[in-house]
């Protein structure tokens, strides 16, 4: 069964989310890091969230 989602409602909060590849396969090149980097800034304005900072390496971001 799924875990359900934390719902917090009118404070502040602060997340550390990172995702990597399978078997820490090398995925993240130059090109591939500009596409990651567009994205994570239009995620973030389209749910309206904050981006502090962010790190791509060859295998996984934060």
């Amino acid at each position: 069964m799924r875990t359900r989602r934390l719902k917090v409602s009118g404070s502040d909060a602060t997340y550390h989310c990172m995702t990597r590849t399978v078997n820490g396969e090398r995925l993240f090149g130059d090109r591939e890091r500009e596409i990651l980097r567009k994205m994570i800034w239009q995620v973030a304005d389209f749910c309206g969230v904050e981006v502090l900072t962010y790190c791509v390496m060859a295998n996984h971001f934060h």
